[in-house]
């Protein structure tokens, strides 16, 4: 018993969506026909997984290189990594001002604060990577350092008396 058969616009789905790398089983999903009707299709078609994929990603760099030559467009990225650079430094201020106002009484609320200080110089440091990667500049050895890891840790009076203590200190240093 024969069954059946797909469409000429099922057909040309089918080949689009392998092109660019779809898998057999999520063809079948998305299209709705049989996993070995997929095959078939491919195998009679010649249509390997992803072969459009490496062309269509050097499409898209070369577009994305021509529209870094505009120079509005460069000026335009360039505010950006200045206020990336504003940001950061207030992100850096804030955490020292968070870390001197701790309330040692509650070492829950003060780990929960680190938490989201943590996870604000996360994004931080993801938005400056992906400008980074947009600007070019990761492919310089002077920018591609890797930042150091953020450790939590349940600190006692003494280990929050000498951290003020220390940043204090360096406070003094720099004026």
């Amino acid at each position: 018993m024969p069954g059946k058969h797909a469409n000429i616009s099922q057909i040309k789905e089918i080949l689009a969506l392998r092109a660019v790398g779809a898998t057999r089983a999520s063809i079948a999903a998305s299209t709705g026909v049989s996993y070995s009707t997929i095959s078939r299709i491919c195998k009679r078609f010649s249509a390997p997984k992803g072969h459009m994929k490496d062309r269509l990603v050097k499409e898209a760099q070369q577009r994305i290189n021509n529209l870094c030559n505009d120079e509005k467009l460069q000026q335009a990225t360039a505010c950006m990594i200045v206020d990336d650079i504003v940001l950061n430094k207030l992100i850096r201020e804030k955490i020292t001002e968070a870390v001197l106002s701790l309330d040692t009484t509650n070492p829950h609320e003060a780990a929960n604060a680190l938490r989201a200080l943590n996870s604000a110089s996360s994004a931080a440091v993801s938005t400056q990577k992906a400008a980074r990667i947009a600007t070019g500049a990761d492919k310089f050895d002077e920018y591609s350092e890797e930042l150091p890891e953020l450790t939590i840790k349940v600190m006692d009076d003494a280990d929050v008396a000498q951290v003020r203590d220390r940043l204090q200190s360096e406070d003094l240093d720099d004026e």
